[in-house]
């Protein structure tokens, strides 16, 4: 039996804090357990009343009869810790905790909460909430809620499972997919989260055999590795999940050494996480809508991003490629046997190019047989992952005909196929009717089943990398000193985990004489080395494209003077002569150890691209070869590594190497790694090397 058996479906529920006056929550919860049908027993618990909405109300918990599985404490928050003694002495396994009065009231709630919290744990008492709207099992009309959660409409029952961080808006969400005919199974608000917490009840949805997929309104998370695992535990079971993530606007410069840091805000870290681990992100009422419907009708076919296109309406194909264009899905080249049924099948009039175009008006009852044999034929196409039929403005016998040749087809060809049809279900001569039977999905524009089939073929990719393992060699890992290191430090540390550095000298602080660089291989750069400067440049600290002694030596002197003029204060290790690398592009590689997913990989082309443009992306540490040349492939700016303007290509293998052995050392220095900057990673056309470097210990 899973440890959530009676949380989502409890044999029998008290309503601690019961009430005749319906606006109560008490009363609120009592009155939809009824008015929906539950089935197991409903206890009124509140000594000054012996009955409540026709039922016996009991004095306290203890008088209640057994077992009881979930109580709704619906209390002044003074009341609630000893009442959550008294459930668990009781032998309740599970409350929910709807009203407030706990952290979120400053000091005195703080202690509150921990007292709450000792008293669950004293009994193994799991609470959710408070300040939540509570639970319903949509399929047992189990309520244990209040407000809109226990209110109209009524959730029709089907494989949707729901977490939501707000009760109201995200009930909001709920009731939104409810109308566009999206069914539920269990339906959670968790409030405040003080103990049941969004990963852990993803993970309990994940092991119910009725939920087919998990909707998700989140705000924030503490664990947020939990989660990931949990995320990655659906995608492997073929549950997807989809996630409205709010609260993402910027949190303001961090205070922190690495330009990594400062360019780095927590939804960047969301998104990352996200996309790592299958997730799918929505920002729309409608966009979840779309995703639930096409994910619960395809989620378990193959789905890649080359599509075919067929319709009557030129328009609607042209409206379709421009937003192919955009989000990156391509019209497939079809084969010539496909070709050569579909001249000999359709109209003369046809466009056989995909977008196909059939001509408007062609799917009549005698031509149906035809349409059906173009289907048949695009589907069985190798190259075709995917179809979308535009049908439009089509009504009558001719949108019947299409779905039932579609209806038809999608069970044949295990191809996933999507609708575009703007015209009232009444026209459709009960062609809708047939679509959604089928589970075909019948979007409202062309957008929208592109959008539709990324989001598929993205979810189908990720399915494809759930089982990778990823390993991650660590040399001997010593303790390194807290606080930041210096360039020359640093440096060291990259090339015990086999980052590839410029070839440096580290010379005393002090003045230059004959002599003292010999051997010097010229051009090179001087740097000032000091755990005290991370940021040389701006206190002149750094010199470049020194041509030879003399010049070498005139460069020691001036630095040495404006270092000790900006920064009198700070104790210097030495000066780090440099070679001058010429023919690399510029890029910079970043972790931050986030305080809820721990280390993050950030990598973006150098200069204006990483912090002007913000063209960077992020991964979870660690990953493998396949991640990081993802990485490399999401930046706008990355046609510059390839190569443009007649100049070379970068070493992409080797950058991406790179990648991961940064993620390797994040993950495996996780412990005390604050926070790293490679910038800028020189990406030459055989190779790739560090020119500076800065890390900060804990």
């Amino acid at each position: 039996m899973s440890t959530f058996e009676y949380l989502f479906n409890p044999r029998s529920i008290a309503v601690i804090g019961a009430s005749p006056e319906a606006n109560r929550p008490g009363a609120q919860t009592i009155r939809a357990l009824q008015d929906n049908g539950f089935k197991g027993g409903v206890y009124p618990v509140n000594p000054k009343y012996g009955e409540v909405a026709g039922l016996r109300c009991y004095a306290a918990i203890k008088d209640v009869p057994k077992p009881c599985d979930i109580a709704v404490i619906a209390l002044p928050a003074a009341l609630v810790p000893q009442t959550v003694d008294e459930c668990g002495a009781y032998g309740v396994r599970f409350v929910v905790v709807v009203g407030g009065g706990f952290r979120e009231m400053g000091k005195e709630g703080e202690e509150r909460e921990v007292q709450m919290l000792a008293a669950a744990r004293k009994h193994g008492v799991r609470i959710v909430g408070p300040n939540c709207l509570g639970l319903v099992n949509v399929h047992t009309r189990a309520y244990a809620a209040f407000g809109s959660l226990a209110r109209p409409p009524v959730l029709q029952p089907g494989p949707v499972s729901v977490v939501i961080q707000s009760g109201g808006f995200g009930n909001s969400l709920v009731v939104r997919c409810a109308a566009a005919g999206v069914g539920f199974r269990q339906v959670v608000a968790s409030g405040s989260e003080s103990d049941l917490t969004t990963p852990e009840l993803v993970e309990a949805m994940i092991d119910d055999p009725g939920t087919k997929l998990i909707l998700m309104y989140m705000e924030g998370m503490n664990d947020g590795r939990r989660f990931v695992a949990a995320a990655e535990r659906a995608l492997a079971a073929g549950k997807p999940i989809v996630v409205w993530k709010a609260g993402n606007t910027e949190q303001g410069v961090k205070a922190a050494a690495s330009h990594t840091a400062n360019m780095t805000g927590s939804y960047d870290i969301y998104r990352a996480a996200f996309r790592q681990c299958g997730v799918v992100e929505v920002h729309e009422m409608e966009e979840a809508i779309d995703c639930i419907q096409c994910l619960l009708a395809f989620g378990d076919r193959p789905a890649g991003d080359d599509v075919a296109i067929m319709g009557g309406s030129g328009g609607s194909a042209v409206v379709f490629s421009d937003a192919a264009d955009q989000y990156g899905i391509r019209l497939a080249e079809l084969s010539p046997p496909t070709h050569t049924i579909l001249k000999k099948v359709l109209p003369g009039t046809a466009s056989l190019e995909n977008p196909i175009d059939y001509a408007a008006g062609f799917i009549t009852d005698a031509n149906t047989p035809r349409f059906r044999e173009a289907v048949d034929a695009v589907l069985a196409d190798p190259a075709v992952h995917q179809l979308g039929v535009l049908f439009a403005t089509t009504t009558g016998e001719h949108a019947r005909n299409g779905a039932t040749v579609l209806a038809e087809a999608v069970q044949k060809h295990k191809k996933p196929i999507f609708t575009f049809l703007s015209v009232p279900r009444e026209t459709t001569g009960g062609g809708m009717d047939i679509l959604e039977k089928a589970a075909i999905p019948i979007l409202p524009s062309p957008t929208r089943v592109v959008k539709a089939m990324k989001v598929l073929s993205d979810y189908q990719r990720a399915r494809t990398r759930v089982n990778v393992t990823v390993q991650t060699e660590a040399p001997a890992v010593k303790k390194y000193p807290s606080g930041t290191l210096s360039e020359h430090e640093s440096k060291e540390i990259l090339k015990t985990w086999g980052i590839a550095v410029t070839t440096d000298r580290l010379l005393p602080a002090t003045a230059l004489y004959a002599g003292d660089a010999e051997g010097t291989s010229f051009p090179v750069a001087l740097k000032v080395v000091s755990r005290d400067i991370p940021h040389k440049s701006e206190i002149g600290g750094v010199r470049l494209n020194i041509r030879n002694d003399t010049e070498l030596a005139v460069a020691v002197r001036e630095m040495l003077e404006r270092v000790q003029r900006a920064a009198p204060k700070a104790k210097l290790d030495g000066l780090l002569v440099s070679e001058m690398i010429t023919d690399g592009i510029e890029t910079i590689v970043g972790v931050v150890n986030d305080s809820v997913f721990g280390p993050v990989v950030a990598f973006g082309l150098g200069g204006i691209f990483a912090e002007t443009l913000k063209d960077v992306t992020y991964r979870l540490a660690p990953f493998g070869l396949e991640t990081a040349h993802e990485m490399i492939a999401e930046l706008r700016a990355s046609p510059i590594l390839s190569g443009v303007r007649g100049k070379p290509a970068g070493d992409i293998p080797a950058l991406a190497q790179t990648l991961v052995a940064v993620s390797g050392l994040a993950w495996q220095l996780r412990d005390s790694l604050e926070e790293m900057d490679i910038n800028p990673l020189l990406v030459r056309p055989v190779g790739v090397i560090a020119a500076d470097a800065l890390l900060r210990f804990r």
